[in-house]
């Protein structure tokens, strides 16, 4: 069972609110084509997936969240006839995905996703079915954060305030809490979730789910990137298309076929 299950409804609620990558995967899509196939992984509730679908494009999203796949169902159901019908979403794990010899123009794994693969074995594994699924002339998406980045991403343990947003189903007030320790000799980190509740009446519900995340430095990803067939064509900091350098949030590799 996915980790995100428990929590998807809360997930969904604060991190739909996330939209500073938006802009750099429409105009990713762009370059690729007006008529390119997308594949999302780890697409979740369709933070990422949905906006393209709204700008035109064919857009396949695919996650091993059930929860999180049928919330995105249900989004795009809601949707005018013209998007919906250029969009799909598909449970799945990505770590070894067939989809019926399909092959895609833009493949992208967003927001720190591709951290969830614990092994070299499932690094690989994931890279070698994304490229297998990925046209002659496709782009593959990669974004990381960046392990040397300490101070946006703390590992003490201490229990931060992620995010306070509405239940609009309930009204009550929820907020997001993370705590996450590190465990170098394995590059992990181990991250916990808690979402608390307020009711009308006061009343606290708390919502927990935590999991692993491995992390990867800058040239142990092109090693892997190259022993699976790719050949890294741009390399960026951000989301904003920024060089990356010393102290940049994200690693962010644009690759073809090799």
């Amino acid at each position: 069972m996915s980790e995100y299950n428990p929590i998807a409804y809360y997930y969904d609620l604060e991190y739909s609110q996330i939209s500073s990558d938006l802009d750099f995967y429409r105009e990713m899509a762009r370059q690729v084509g007006a008529q390119a196939r997308i594949l999302e992984l780890a697409c979740g509730t369709g933070r990422v997936a949905l906006p393209l679908l709204r700008a035109g494009f064919r857009v396949t999203g695919l996650d091993n969240s059930a929860q999180m796949v049928e919330m995105a169902r249900q989004k795009l159901a809601t949707e005018p006839d013209e998007v919906r019908k250029r969009g799909s979403f598909i449970e799945a794990d990505m770590r070894d995905f067939q989809l019926k010899d399909e092959q895609f123009d833009l493949i992208f794994i967003a927001l720190n996703s591709f951290q969830h693969l614990l092994t070299q074995a499932d690094q690989l594994s994931f890279l070698r079915a994304v490229r297998r699924h990925l046209a002659p002339a496709g782009l593959f998406i990669l974004d990381t954060f960046n392990p040397e980045d300490k101070e946006n991403y703390p590992t003490d343990g201490r229990l931060e305030l992620n995010a306070s947003f509405l239940n609009p189903q309930t009204g009550g007030k929820v907020h997001s809490f993370l705590s996450t320790t590190a465990n170098p000799a394995e590059q992990q980190r181990h991250h916990t979730y808690f979402y608390d509740e307020t009711a009308p009446d006061g009343s606290i519900k708390r919502t927990i789910t935590s999991f692993k995340l491995r992390y990867t430095y800058r040239y142990e990803m092109e090693l892997l990137l190259d022993k699976a067939g790719f050949a890294i064509e741009e390399f960026y900091g951000s989301s904003d298309f920024d060089d990356f350098v010393t102290g940049s949030a994200k690693l962010i590799y644009v690759c073809r076929r090799g």
